[in-house]
């Protein structure tokens, strides 16, 4: 005797829990890619930080291989000597562009530390992308604290929506 399935007794899975099936697996498909290019957002920031940070210390590593160059620009009396050779706003441009910084005889400190800020800011710009605001770099001289401060400025992460995105990053040495 052969037995014939009734319609309401038949089990199986219907079209519309394929349908859900495919949605929920679709939304987790999504969730990773999204995390993975957050992730890799997040990795090229943590590049472009480490690389100014690097940047920034080879700078102070430099002025302290200089001392004569870095020397405090305030004489014994207190009184401004006005030399702050490694100071970017006593430079154009065209001061530190590589080729008229370095081809140069180095002759005195001076010129060697000429030469390093425009190394210095030529290596910035090639280790991190540029700001969209300001400076790639910039050396002042803080005489409140009697020391140099040394800062290095890169477009970072376009997740921010509140600023235009720029990140710094900030050293002092002392002299």
């Amino acid at each position: 005797m052969s037995r014939v399935a009734l319609p309401h007794a038949m089990r199986g899975v219907s079209l519309i829990e394929v349908l859900v099936a495919i949605v929920v697996f679709s939304v987790g498909i999504m969730g990773l890619a999204l995390m993975q290019a957050k992730g890799l957002q997040f990795t090229k920031d943590a590049g472009s930080r480490t690389q100014a940070i690097v940047q920034v210390r080879s700078l102070a590593d430099a002025m302290r291989a200089n001392p004569a160059a870095a020397r405090e620009p305030i004489s014994n009396s207190g009184a401004s000597t006005g030399v702050c050779v490694y100071c970017t706003d006593n430079y154009t441009l065209a001061d530190l562009n590589t080729a008229n910084a370095c081809d140069v005889a180095l002759n005195n400190a001076d010129d060697v530390a000429k030469c390093d800020l425009a190394r210095w800011l030529d290596r910035l710009r090639a280790a991190t992308p540029g700001p969209t605001q300001g400076a790639v770099g910039a050396v002042t001289w803080d005489a409140s604290l009697g020391a140099y401060r040394i800062t290095a400025s890169w477009s970072g992460s376009k997740l921010k929506t509140s600023d235009t995105g720029d990140v710094s990053y900030g050293f002092i040495y002392l002299p």
